[in-house]
C-alpha cells in the first residue's frame, strides 16, 4: 500500500495524488508539486490515504514543498499576469481573425508553460497564433481546445435551480446523459428546460436515474391495462413516483357514446389488486389443469375398453 495525499489545482475538480515525502501538509494547505508539465501549485483536499499501486494510473510524483510566503506572493503575481495574457491572447485571436472563443489561460508555477484554453465549433489552424504568442511571452505556448461541457465547467455560472453549476463545483468527469433518463423520470421533453448552459442534457438527470429505475419496477408500465378495485379496466397514462400514484384512462359507454375518464389510483391500491390477481390466476389454472387431467384419463379409459374393441 502506498501513502498518498490528494491535491486539486485551480479551476479543476479532479483530484491528483502525490507522495508526501518529508512533508506532512494539512487539509487546505497549498503545496508546490512537480507535475508531468512542470512545477505547479495546488490545494490539499484529502487526508493521507492508503492506495494499491495498481489503482494509480501513472507513477507518483512527490510534493516539492509546502507553499511559503514567497510562493504565495509569486502565485498572486502569476494570477495577475494571467489576466494580461488573456487580454493579449484575445487581441492576437482578433488579429488573425480566428473563429475561436478564448475561455481561460494558465501559467505553470515555474512559468515554463502558458496554456490557453479555447472552444471552437470546427478545427482551427492556429500555428501562426502560437508563434506570435511564443514570441510575445518568451515561454512555451500550448493551446487546448475543449468541448462545450468543459467550457461551461471552466466559465461557471448558475443553473436553472439557482445553484452553481454541478460541473464547476464538484463533478470530476462527464458521464453520458441519454434522453431515456429524462423519459424515465417523466420530465417534460422540452430541450430548453432539460438542457444545461452547455446545451447538453443536464448532468443532474443522472443523479436520480438509479432511484427511478428501481422504483419503476414496482409500478405498471405506461400503456398497460390495469383494473381498479371496482373492476373498471383502463390504460395507464401517467406514473408519478414521487406522489406514488398512477393515472388510468377508462372508456365507458353512455347512450352509445364512448366517454373517457381519468382515474388516479394510489400505487398501494394497484399493488393490492395486482397481488390478488396473481393469486387468483394460479388457482384458476390449477383447477383448469385438474379438470383436463380427469377428462383425459376418462377418454383413455374409454378407448381402452374391451367393449369398443
Amino acid at each position: 500500500m502506498l501513502k498518498v495525499i490528494g491535491i486539486q489545482f485551480r479551476n479543476s475538480n479532479f483530484i491528483y495524488y502525490f507522495k508526501y515525502g518529508n512533508y506532512l501538509p494539512q487539509l487546505d494547505d497549498l503545496c508546490v508539486v512537480k507535475t508531468s508539465l512542470g512545477l505547479d501549485i495546488g490545494k490539499v483536499v484529502t487526508p493521507i490515504l492508503s492506495v494499491e499501486p495498481e489503482d494509480l494510473e501513472e507513477p507518483l510524483k512527490k510534493i516539492v514543498r509546502i507553499a511559503t510566503k514567497n510562493d504565495f506572493e509569486k502565485w498572486e503575481k502569476i494570477q495577475l499576469e494571467e489576466q494580461d495574457a488573456f487580454r493579449i491572447g484575445q487581441e492576437k485571436i482578433n488579429k488573425f481573425q480566428l473563429d475561436i472563443h478564448l475561455i481561460n489561460c494558465k501559467y505553470l508555477f515555474d512559468k515554463s508553460r502558458l496554456i490557453f484554453y479555447f472552444y471552437a465549433d470546427n478545427r482551427v489552424d492556429f500555428r501562426e497564433l502560437v508563434k506570435e504568442l511564443a514570441s510575445q511571452f518568451k515561454t512555451k505556448i500550448e493551446l487546448k481546445q475543449v468541448g462545450v461541457r468543459d467550457k461551461a465547467k471552466m466559465v461557471g455560472g448558475l443553473g436553472i435551480c439557482g445553484r452553481p453549476l454541478c460541473c464547476s463545483i464538484f463533478l470530476t468527469e462527464f458521464k453520458p446523459v441519454p434522453i431515456n433518463v429524462a423519459k424515465m423520470q417523466s420530465v417534460a421533453l422540452n430541450l430548453s428546460k432539460i438542457s444545461g448552459t452547455c446545451g447538453r442534457l443536464k448532468c443532474c438527470l443522472n443523479f436520480e436515474a438509479e432511484f427511478y429505475q428501481e422504483e419503476l419496477k414496482n409500478y405498471p408500465k405506461l400503456g398497460s391495462q390495469v383494473k381498479t378495485r371496482e373492476g373498471k379496466e383502463g390504460k395507464v397514462t401517467e406514473v408519478n413516483i414521487l406522489s406514488r400514484y398512477v393515472v388510468i384512462e377508462t372508456v365507458e359507454k353512455d347512450d352509445n357514446e364512448s366517454i373517457k375518464n381519468r382515474i388516479k389510483l394510489p400505487i398501494e391500491e394497484w399493488q393490492r389488486n395486482y397481488n390478488k390477481m396473481n393469486r387468483d390466476v394460479p388457482n384458476a389454472e390449477n383447477k383448469s389443469a385438474s379438470g383436463r387431467d380427469n377428462r383425459t384419463t376418462g377418454k383413455i379409459s374409454i378407448e381402452s375398453s374391451p367393449e369398443q374393441e
